[in-house]
């Protein structure tokens, strides 16, 4: 046995205090790469409150369109929305409609054959306006008696003298070209001239006097007929020239329907204020 180990080991001396262990270093934590945390989803709402929020959108009201509460459109005219021709608008109780042309074939356009050709083929309806002609002039004997026993014309009388004045205008357009169409026989019929007669119009009972009032009519009528025999000539030189638009446009040219259709325009009015169809004087204008 050593030396050493023989003794015990010595007491500390006593200003020395006894060392202190030395604490055992624990092994250092692996290196591990800590992946990030999740950012934590918000929470559903609840069933109840998003139908609640659901409901209160749909009750909300929309908000009103500035069209509504900003500027107030107002609604369209009739005159616009349904066209009206414009002679339905006339204040005088004799209307007589001659429109434009809307087409007609090229060959009546040759020059005067035209005309000459649509003479010949209204020859029947020259015999159907002699005979009115004539049942005409038999009721001017009597067509004083409704206007002094009623203040108005008879129907009848309408009937065969207005119709006289509308075969006669009819007849008249189709032979000068200012339409293509030819027009039905008798008083009657469509067609796209013609001539309407207001039968309420009401009248002076003293032009009822018997042949008084035709006199007086037909004297107090002499600047019509002065103003017509002008306008004649005018219209005298249209006609020769009538076949030209046609023949090259295929139409009448609206400057002469309008001469042409208002000259017999006139002369209807005339007439028909004449033959007492009419008791207000009629107006010195080619147009209604």
């Amino acid at each position: 046995m050593s030396e050493n180990e023989g003794r015990s080991p010595e007491p500390a001396s006593e200003g020395e205090q006894p060392a202190e262990p030395e604490p055992e270093q624990s092994p250092p934590p692996e290196s591990t790469q800590t992946e990030p945390e999740p950012e934590p989803t918000p929470a559903a709402e609840p069933a109840a409150e998003t139908a609640a929020a659901a409901s209160a959108v749909a009750a909300t009201p929309p908000p009103p369109s500035p069209a509504t509460t900003s500027e107030w459109t107002p609604p369209p005219a009739a005159a616009t929305s349904t066209p009206i021709p414009l002679s339905r608008l006339s204040d005088y109780p004799v209307v007589i409609d001659v429109p434009t042309d809307p087409g007609q074939n090229r060959l009546w356009g040759i020059p005067y054959v035209g005309l000459l050709v649509r003479s010949i083929l209204v020859i029947p309806q020259f015999i159907v306006l002699w005979v009115l002609g004539i049942i005409t002039g038999l009721l001017t004997i009597v067509s004083w008696a409704p206007i002094l026993i009623a203040g108005r014309q008879a129907s009848f009388v309408y009937t065969i003298a207005g119709g006289y004045l509308r075969l006669s205008t009819r007849v008249a357009g189709y032979v000068l070209l200012l339409t293509g169409r030819y027009p039905p026989f008798g008083p009657g019929g469509e067609h796209s001239i013609d001539v309407t007669f207001d039968e309420s119009d009401r009248q002076n009972r003293l032009w009822g006097i018997p042949f008084v009032g035709l006199l007086v009519r037909w004297i107090i009528l002499i600047p019509h007929f002065i103003v017509l025999m002008l306008i004649g000539i005018v219209v005298a030189f249209m006609i020769l020239v009538s076949w030209v638009p046609v023949l090259f446009l295929g139409r009448q040219a609206d400057v002469i329907v309008q001469w042409i259709g208002g000259f017999y325009r006139w002369g209807v009015r005339v007439s028909a204020y004449a033959l007492l169809l009419s008791g207000k004087y009629p107006p010195f204008r080619l147009d209604n």
